[in-house]
């Protein structure tokens, strides 16, 4: 049975997350990879990753760690993104959930939190389905912010 897993970006799966695409009406909401990938170079709260099905790159998570943050807002998914032809087998909802519980071994983690466009319906059910409330608050006054309580 094929396995999904999340890997830390290096040259060889870099230059495959490179080449993912989207569907035609995901284009214009979500950074192209290659962009977050320079942000992460610049920006080190940023750590790319890779998601593999066995060796195969079907996917691209960013995750954000911001000691700054006052509350427990400290970790963050900016960037998730599955290959269109691995759309809607299962594979997002479990790389989804093996960034968060990544993120959950932190000793600081009490939320994850994500964001996305309020009219992105498919995006909010998806996170919906894994655990995510929508808070009503919005990130920069554009994106509908959304937290996964970490049990503790």
């Amino acid at each position: 049975m094929a396995q999904i897993s999340i890997q830390e970006l290096n040259v060889k799966n870099m230059y495959e997350c490179l080449k993912l695409k989207l569907a035609e009406d995901q284009v214009d909401r979500i950074a192209p990879n290659v962009y977050s990938i320079a942000e992460s170079k610049v920006n080190f709260n940023f750590t790319p990753y890779a998601i593999h099905l066995d060796e195969e790159v079907i996917g691209f998570v960013m995750t954000e760690y911001d000691p700054s943050e006052i509350d427990e807002r400290k970790h963050w998914i900016p960037r998730f993104m599955i290959d269109v032809s691995y759309q809607r087998k299962g594979y997002g909802k479990e790389a989804m959930q093996q960034v968060i519980d990544m993120l959950k071994e932190n000793a600081d983690c009490q939320y994850v939190g994500l964001s996305t466009e309020p009219d992105n319906y498919s995006a909010l059910q998806f996170y919906e389905s894994l655990g995510f409330f929508n808070t009503g608050e919005l990130l920069e006054e554009s994106e509908t912010i959304l937290l996964f309580k970490v049990r503790r």
